[in-house]
């Protein structure tokens, strides 16, 4: 059965169905699931406890639209178990195989925080990269990247390690205020400085609206303690490391809004998804004809 063919609700979904379904067709898009374990987090727009999840899921209305099956959520007549077990195991493998690039990553100087992004952050890394997205403390974020893109090239690891967005501790507030970019927020998996996520959390509340849940199970009662620190060794060792790679990556990179190389922000996004993924959440929202996210 094709979504387009589900049946028509008879009432319309509450705050807390939305909030289920939503993260669940977003995922489709990427032929991925929800799975149970992280669906509390997931939940868009509304507060939830675990009792509500589970009453609005066994309910007739998310029941004509989802299945659940091993642990996973995804939109009925679209089964993606198989194609998720194969990219959680591909991803798996791919982070075995490198751990002595987790364990670089984790003893870098300076680094308050470090996580894996993109597809190795969702489980679904299939092409051998391994996206990280790093705080630095102040003026430490161009050697933290020069020093990194050197010993990957001296190590053979180029093609694997892609620090592709770092900023420092001055610098935390993210752009792309939407799902999408909220999205990517939740979803990073820390290596280094897992108590340093409250810092970055308190600094990008406006995603707390989006994933009110994520927010309030890591933000409640923590004290994010946002001081900037400033690396030890100087100004000049920073200044010299940007004078040195700056132009080389200008150099390299193609112009975008996707590519950025301030002197506190480096983000080296050179396609930006974010206008694709819209259309095609929205395509598929209405699809089943279920009302957008104010925030996409």
């Amino acid at each position: 059965m094709k979504p387009a063919d589900l049946p028509s609700r008879m009432r319309p979904l509450t705050p807390v169905e939305r909030g289920i379904l939503w993260p669940v067709v977003y995922a489709s898009i990427f032929d991925a699931p929800v799975q149970v374990t992280r669906l509390r987090d997931l939940v868009v727009g509304a507060p939830a406890t675990d009792e509500e999840i589970s009453q609005a899921l066994s309910g007739p209305a998310l029941g004509a639209l989802l299945s659940q099956e091993g642990g996973l959520i995804s939109l009925k007549g679209h089964d993606v178990s198989e194609i998720f077990e194969r990219r959680a195991a591909s991803t798996r493998d791919l982070l075995v195989k490198n751990a002595p690039i987790l364990s670089f990553v984790r003893g870098l100087p300076h680094v308050r925080f470090a996580a894996l992004s993109g597809a190795c952050a969702h489980e679904s890394a299939e092409d051998g990269d391994i996206d990280v997205f790093v705080v630095t403390e102040e003026g430490a974020l161009w050697r933290t990247l020069l020093w990194s893109t050197l010993v990957s090239k001296a190590r053979g690891w180029r093609r694997v390690l892609c620090l592709n967005y770092l900023v420092d501790a001055t610098a935390q507030s993210l752009p792309g205020r939407d799902f999408y970019g909220a999205f990517e927020l939740i979803s990073l998996k820390p290596l280094k400085g897992e108590d340093a996520l409250a810092g970055l959390l308190e600094q990008n509340q406006w995603a707390q609206p989006m994933f009110p849940n994520f927010f309030r199970a890591r933000l409640h009662g923590q004290n994010p303690g946002n001081k900037p620190l400033t690396a030890s060794g100087g100004k000049l060792l920073e200044a010299t490391a940007r004078m040195i790679h700056r132009p080389y990556l200008r150099r390299r990179l193609p112009g975008g809004s996707g590519i950025e190389l301030s002197d506190h922000v480096v983000r080296l996004h050179s396609t930006d998804h974010r206008d694709r993924l819209r259309g095609l959440f929205q395509d598929a929202l209405k699809n089943i004809g279920v009302e957008a996210p104010p925030w996409i």
